[in-house]
């Protein structure tokens, strides 16, 4: 099993009550697979690798492999889930610093618009398409949101203004095939279409060609990104499933919830993960946060933001659940195993204060700095568990996107919400749409 989930920090009573929840998410778990589930027109997600993941993904291969025009760059329009995946996805695996490295190191660049209507943020990406050669994905379902709507009329603007026709063969619409406004313009632009499922909501749709088609055009294996989720959806057919980390989780979020704790925070040491944690926190807060219902997502770096919120955690409300996401190996940096030993006193002082960390790997101290956290939190009464998986690569991504999104349909069913609609989205969107017309 790749994710390894740790309750022991967890009180007693709390752990009890846990084990009192199995049965019904059991239940849920088999409604979801079943679909039969509240909300089952929008579970195409689960299973999703083994149906059409692989076949999906060797059709997009083939279509980027015949690609008429040579690119430097992919742009990515959309917001929320139609871009949050890829960019979890590529934040955590590519070079911080791969725009500074030489070309043949470095997986072709990935840029996102249209997740905000910033003017200043359009302009600067439109200085940058003129020093590159583009490919552009529109992502949307409907194509009738309005950030990405007004993102993509600029840059469409632009490429047919610098390349005339040849437009055409740089702008990819990532859509619903029936039904959808992006769809019928695509047709009469004459722009390739790839088809986004109906019965997946954007929020779990990482693993399909919303995420997987600027990920190939990025160079990133999603063949293992794949096989990271069917793992998961396939520990979940079998008898393992009875006593799997994804009840436990889902089941402690709902105990949490039924004691008080208004709060849920995804903790975590790699800074390339704050991407991932973006997408989690959409998944469950759009998910869950309804009829007055749901734990509110956040996420917490260490060690850093341990000197800004370190405070509140500790002495501040006892309203939160805390879930510490770990690896249990040392990745990989520029693909090469690589590993930093903190050295002495470069001076060599008798009265090195640090002395006692001289020949600790800096992971050592990360790790430690995580544990510490740990131990602190749930001291002062906070329920905390730990999730870690191997390694964050391709594979335990996948795993993990398979494992959350499934912690968050029973957890969401067990809250008693349907977690795949988000009514309360559409609130703003009509008072924007009266305030600018």
């Amino acid at each position: 099993m790749t994710v390894e989930l740790d309750l022991s920090h967890l009180t007693d009573s709390f752990r009890a009550e846990i084990e009192g929840k199995l049965t019904s998410a059991k239940q849920q778990l088999r409604k979801l697979a079943e679909k039969t589930c509240r909300g089952c027109e929008y579970t195409g997600w689960f299973d999703w690798p083994s149906l059409k993941g692989f076949s999906t993904l060797k059709e997009i291969q083939q279509e980027v492999s015949e690609l008429p025009v040579p690119y430097d760059m992919v742009l990515v329009v959309g917001i929320g889930g139609s871009y949050a995946g890829t960019k979890a996805v590529d934040d955590a695996l590519k070079h911080s610093f791969s725009q500074c490295l030489p070309a043949d190191h470095r997986l072709v660049p990935l840029f996102y618009v249209g997740h905000n209507v910033s003017e200043r943020a359009l302009i600067e990406i439109l200085e940058l398409l003129e020093t590159r050669e583009p490919i552009v994905n529109v992502i949307s379902k409907s194509g009738t949101t309005l950030e990405p709507n007004i993102a993509f009329r600029v840059i469409e603007q632009s490429l047919w203004r610098r390349y005339g026709k040849e437009a055409r063969q740089r702008i990819l619409v990532t859509t619903q095939n029936e039904g959808s406004y992006l769809h019928d313009l695509a047709l009469k632009r004459g722009y390739k279409t790839f088809d986004l499922p109906p019965d997946v909501g954007g929020r779990y749709s990482v693993l399909t060609a919303v995420g997987l088609l600027p990920l190939t055009l990025a160079g990133h294996d999603c063949e293992q990104l794949l096989s990271g989720a069917e793992l998961l959806f396939s520990e979940l057919r079998e008898e393992v499933s009875e006593r799997h980390p994804v009840l436990h989780l889902a089941a402690a979020r709902h105990t949490a919830w039924e004691k008080g704790s208004a709060i849920d925070i995804l903790s975590y040491s790699e800074p390339k993960l704050a991407g991932f944690v973006e997408w989690w926190k959409q998944l469950f807060g759009e998910s869950e946060g309804k009829e007055g219902k749901g734990l509110f997502p956040a996420g917490m770096m260490y060690s850093t933001d341990l000197h800004s919120l370190g405070q509140y955690l500790q002495e501040g409300p006892a309203n939160i659940l805390e879930t510490f996401l770990q690896a249990r190996e040392i990745g990989r940096s520029h693909q090469i195993e690589k590993r930093v030993k903190i050295p002495g006193d470069v001076l060599g002082a008798e009265h090195d204060r640090f002395g006692f960390l001289q020949g600790k790997y800096v992971e050592e101290v990360n790790a430690a700095a995580m544990q510490a956290s740990l131990r602190a939190h749930a001291a002062r009464g906070l329920p905390c568990v730990s999730l870690s998986v191997p390694r964050f690569d391709e594979f335990s991504l996948g795993y993990l996107f398979a494992f959350f999104e499934t912690v968050c349909a029973l957890s969401g069913a067990l809250l008693g919400v349907n977690p795949f609609d988000q009514p309360g989205v559409e609130v703003y969107k009509k008072e924007l749409i009266q305030i600018l017309r």
